[in-house]
């Protein structure tokens, strides 16, 4: 029972004999096509071209190597570099900064900004004036509440707290720069 190949696909299908062949023997000899003569003449031409452009190439090549070999091996003398009054020029415009900069920082300046630094207030001396402060804004506030507490005495006690208001100011922006 023989079955159809596509029921089917995986199944491995039984060997078959070979199929016997004969030998192909050419007995006629085998002809080329023949050779349009303009084709090989325009082959001719385009090769002698190409060798043309590669011994150009070749040329510019040897000359660029040259060229290039020349640059290299040369005397280091016949580049021009900075004219020694050039050089001169700066190496004093050199030295004239070196001393400007040498006079403006010195020591007794460096002494002059720590002490100045150091006269600041800190933070300790502001909330110091600042307790201060809120003590005579607290006597300030008795005074005006007792009746028999006279005229000139809050003049002269808040006259005070705006001194003492404008001292933790000035304090305070001098602590902050």
């Amino acid at each position: 029972m023989a079955r159809d190949p596509g029921e089917r696909p995986t199944e491995h299908l039984p060997p078959t004999d070979p199929v016997a062949r004969e030998a192909v023997v050419a007995r006629e000899p085998v002809v080329a096509a023949p050779v349009d003569p303009l084709w090989a003449e325009r082959l001719e031409d385009q090769v002698r071209s190409l060798r043309g452009l590669m011994a150009l190439l070749a040329v510019l090549a040897l000359g660029a190597l040259g060229l290039s070999l020349y640059t290299l091996l040369r005397d280091e003398d016949d580049r021009r570099g900075a004219s020694p009054e050039r050089v001169e020029r700066l190496d004093e415009r050199v030295d004239r900064l070196e001393r400007r900069l040498g006079s403006t920082t010195n020591q007794a300046e460096v002494a002059r900004l720590k002490d100045g630094l150091d006269a600041k207030a800190d933070a300790r001396s502001v909330e110091e004036l600042t307790s201060e402060v809120e003590k005579l804004q607290a006597a300030l506030d008795e005074a005006s509440a007792a009746d028999d507490t006279s005229a000139e005495t809050v003049a002269q006690l808040d006259e005070r707290v705006d001194q003492l208001s404008d001292q933790v100011e000035l304090l305070a922006g001098e602590s902050g720069q």
